[in-house]
């Protein structure tokens, strides 16, 4: 990753080499192109074994294609001046001899958010609160699935992943056989800085909203899963944005477009089919540091509870693998990587550095065939579909959340995955 102006980056390459003949180090001279390699330098390794040069991949203006400001550029040193073979970057995994590297981006400007399904109306949402039953006031919420208890979990948080607000979330096992319900109060401003946001959770001021939702099983139901909105004063609210554009404010239309990746509304029957509740995860939380009773450590049992409660709601198989490999005790294991994305430091780079923080929280309830990606196989089946979402023109792409998209474009991310599966371009940004 390289901040500021591609055109003043000079990148030091270094490493050993058992041979006497020249080295090149090259650059994709077109990004689109995985053949386009071409020659910026050259070195000899010496009598050491160790070889290094400083070159500056985009030293002019006639350059400019090989690295677009807020892309990605693709390097490697290959033995020969060019006529051999590329050196592997890792010893142990000879195959592996392009290292990608990102010039930090925005989010790109025309892109739409929470859209993959479409918005309704203020009226559509009214007539969906009629189907479900939802109670007209928070309070009346909390009455009628039993919170308060000693049975309900509850924990604060930012939550850093997806939404950028403060959270004050509580569950509980409802009255019906199985059923989950949840509320969480929302802190802060779409768009404003983690510092206030948790500043007025812990202060309890005037919230955005409030979200809840139930699982009434069995999960093959339609309303299976229901969502509502209260507002600042704690009645029903007709629509809801979670970001600052408010591309898709409609309920449950902007909530099913991550609870559930193969969700959908009929607007005839007011019905959500394939919704579903999402795991708790404490890597894409912030916690308070000025309270000692809000840290993650004196959090950590509220949040297995929470989701303890979360495996009640019919989590597909990528939820359920995600809950339990990171509650291995009662002690939280940030450090979890599936088995199956395990087997090499390759694969668990990509699984922790662009699936975990960017992908997972909505793509493990997506149960339709490969998109929960448990396994490398899963998402290299889909490598054509996720560049197409994540480096495409939009103005639906991935991921889906604003928050989301800002922190992935901001990061390394679209240098990992583009080199992991292999994929030409440069997936620049705005």
């Amino acid at each position: 990753m390289f901040p500021g102006a591609v055109s003043t980056v000079t990148i030091h390459v270094a490493g050993t080499y058992t041979g006497d003949s020249e080295l090149a180090v090259q650059v994709l001279a077109d990004p689109t192109d995985l053949t386009s390699w071409t020659t910026i330098a050259t070195a000899m390794a010496d009598a050491t074994q160790a070889f290094a040069a400083d070159v500056q991949p985009v030293d002019s203006s006639a350059d400019a294609a090989r690295w677009p400001q807020g892309g990605v550029l693709r390097l490697r040193v290959v033995d020969g001046a060019g006529s051999g073979v590329a050196l592997p970057y890792d010893a142990n995994q000879p195959s592996l001899t392009t290292i990608a590297v990102a010039s930090p981006a925005g989010a790109p400007a025309d892109w739409q958010y929470l859209t993959q399904k479409a918005p309704g109306s203020d009226a559509e949402t009214s007539a969906y609160y009629t189907a479900i039953d939802a109670p007209t006031t928070l309070a009346a919420f909390q009455s009628t699935y039993g919170f308060g208890g000693a049975s309900e979990a509850a924990a604060k948080y930012y939550n850093l992943g997806d939404l950028g607000i403060g959270r004050d979330m509580h569950c509980v096992a409802t009255a019906a056989a199985g059923g989950v319900a949840c509320y969480v109060t929302n802190y802060g401003t779409f768009g404003g800085d983690q510092g206030s946001a948790i500043a007025a959770l812990e202060a309890a001021t005037t919230p955005l909203a409030t979200v809840a939702m139930v699982y009434t099983p069995p999960i093959s139901a339609p309303n299976a899963v229901t969502f509502m909105v209260y507002g600042a004063t704690g009645s029903l609210a007709t629509h809801a944005q979670l970001d600052t554009v408010g591309n898709n404010v409609s309920i449950p239309q902007n909530c099913i477009n991550c609870h559930g990746g193969q969700s959908s509304y009929a607007a005839t029957s007011h019905a959500a089919t394939g919704a579903r509740f999402l795991q708790f995860d404490p890597n894409a939380f912030a916690f308070p540091t000025d309270d000692a009773s809000l840290t993650l450590d004196a959090q950590q049992a509220q949040l297995a509870a929470l989701d303890q409660l979360a495996m009640q709601a019919a989590p597909t198989d990528a939820e359920q693998e995600v809950i339990t490999g990171s509650w291995p005790s009662a002690t939280f294991d940030a450090s979890f990587i599936p088995d199956a994305w395990n087997d090499s430091d390759h694969d668990a780079r990509l699984y922790t550095d662009v699936l975990a923080p960017y992908c997972r929280a909505c793509h493990v309830s997506n149960d339709a065939g490969n998109l929960t990606f448990q396994t490398p196989a899963d998402l290299m089946a889909n490598a054509d579909k996720t560049i197409a979402a994540v480096c495409g023109t939009g103005p639906i792409g991935m991921p889906v959340a604003q928050q989301t998209t800002a922190r992935f474009f901001g990061s390394g991310a679209r240098a990992l995955l583009l080199e992991w599966l292999g994929a030409p371009g440069a997936c620049a940004g705005q």
